[in-house]
């Protein structure tokens, strides 16, 4: 490799770049379908086929993405694929809301992060948790969610209720000195006692 690329970085680099030309391809593949389901369908098809043999540029682009948030020196920025994933669903939603197919007053961002973060939970969960053919099975059951609803019995006014976060009632004074100890000391550590 060292022919080709004289930096790690390159190399990086140069994933970086394919990676993004396949997930441009998937989604180019799924902007010509008319309902946002078969977008939905069809990218996630694309995707798949893509990465259809080992499942390392999946896995690659999870990673990279990880890696953002690990390294402090690259939080806030992000992949040029994870950027063009995350336009497409922007995209996709206003489509959607345009055609009628999801109501006007829709919380728009909303809708956009949950296929975000369903994206790369799916995405993390096929490359590293289980084989192939289970991500097909949940497939499934995410179709059925977004045509018939999670909950086929519940009442559509039902919302939601989401309540503020709850401050923390226990705090470090709160517990016994043994809990308490300076690792480098080691006649402080309970054990010691």
């Amino acid at each position: 490799m060292h022919y080709y690329f004289h930096t790690k970085e390159q190399v990086y680099e140069s994933l970086q770049c394919e990676a993004y030309s396949i997930v441009s391809d998937c989604i180019a593949q799924a902007k010509r379908q008319p309902t946002l389901l078969k977008q939905l369908a069809t990218f996630v098809a694309a995707s798949q086929r893509m990465d259809f043999t080992d499942g390392s540029m999946m896995r690659f682009i999870i990673c990279s993405r990880l890696e953002m948030h690990r390294n402090p020196t690259l939080r806030g920025s992000s992949t040029p694929a994870a950027g063009a994933v995350g336009d497409f669903y922007a995209w996709m939603v206003d489509d959607a809301i345009r055609r009628g197919e999801i109501p006007a007053e829709t919380d728009r961002p909303a809708v956009v992060n949950m296929l975000f973060a369903m994206f790369w939970g799916m995405g993390f969960f096929a490359g590293f948790v289980h084989q192939p053919e289970d991500v097909a099975v949940i497939a499934k059951q995410l179709h059925r969610l977004f045509v018939c609803g999670l909950l086929d019995n519940a009442r559509a006014e039902r919302t939601l209720t989401i309540a503020p976060p709850v401050a923390a009632v226990v705090s470090v004074e709160d517990y016994p000195p043994a809990w308490r100890y300076d690792p480098v000391d080691a006649a402080a550590r309970p054990d010691a006692v």
